[in-house]
């Protein structure tokens, strides 16, 4: 009895060590995808909300590359103007904001517009308060949809790296997940009772460098927008040779001296589905 009782006991804890190591097998799936999903989780949630970089000052001065296009390069089709040359070949585009109104984006695409540069949001003169332009949203959505490509703009009355710094990061913050694909705008402009008159050159030209650091770093292309005075004169662009810059000068040629990426050559331009004026704009392609 003695030998049969311990031959008993002994089949009994077998049954019991592999109840508890299949009880242990089938419980690692379920740990293992429990991880897994905490880990989904923090990568959305980094992919969505979280915004990098920090701004550290201004780098070493850089000699500015100097205007490479030539005025024999420039044609017109269909009333917009073109570029082509042995290196480079262009796409046209728009600018737009709230005050364009609504826009029918399937007539603009149907006119021949490749891209649009859209107005995200702005800070006011007064206090720097960051606001979302109340038409951005339906602008990029729809304009995505007709197959216009996008990028977007910032207007800025920032005063401080802070301040430029939390610009970028609004920025960025509304337009992930929206096929941005041209670049992301920093627009820096005097205006009636502005905030940014207090400022010397270098102050503007950190102020910028801040936006433009913040937006990069996050995957962006970052662009510095300006008429000749603003760029030769408002800011240092030997600081900010990093960054392409958009030439805003109504014109049918410009004598800028220094090499752009996109030129804003009017500001009264029509557009099929664009009941106001509208700028208008050639960007550079390297061939």
């Amino acid at each position: 009895m003695g030998a049969m009782s311990y031959r008993k006991e002994k089949r009994k804890r077998r049954k019991r060590s592999k109840r508890l190591l299949l009880s242990g097998k089938s419980k690692a799936p379920l740990v293992l995808g429990a991880i897994l999903a905490i880990i989904l989780i923090v990568f959305i949630f980094c992919v969505l909300f979280v915004v990098v970089g920090t701004y550290k000052g201004l780098g070493n001065r850089v000699d500015i590359p100097v205007n490479q296009y030539e005025q024999s390069g420039y044609y017109y089709q269909n009333g917009f103007r073109m570029y082509g040359d042995d290196d480079y070949e262009s796409t046209i585009g728009i600018d737009v904001s709230t005050y364009q109104g609504e826009i029918d984006w399937e007539k603009v695409k149907s006119d021949g517009v490749d891209f649009a540069i859209i107005r995200v949001g702005y800070s006011g003169s007064d206090s720097g308060n960051i606001s979302i332009d109340s038409r951005f949203k339906e602008n990029i959505e729809n304009a995505r949809k007709a197959g216009v490509k996008v990028g977007v703009y910032f207007f800025s009355q920032a005063i401080t790296t802070d301040e430029a710094v939390a610009e970028a990061k609004f920025v960025i913050r509304h337009i992930r997940r929206k096929g941005v694909t041209y670049p992301v705008v920093y627009d820096m402009e005097h205006m009636d009772g502005d905030r940014i008159s207090q400022l010397t050159d270098n102050e503007r030209t950190k102020v910028t460098d801040a936006f433009c650091t913040i937006i990069k770093n996050n995957g962006y292309t970052p662009m510095v927008y300006g008429n000749q005075r603003w760029l030769l004169n408002e800011i240092d662009l030997s600081y900010l040779t990093k960054y392409d810059t958009w030439l805003a000068h109504y014109s049918t040629s410009t004598a800028y001296p220094y090499t752009f990426k996109m030129w804003q050559y009017s500001n009264e331009g029509k557009v099929s589905g664009i009941r106001n004026h509208v700028d208008l704009n050639i960007c550079y392609i390297k061939k």
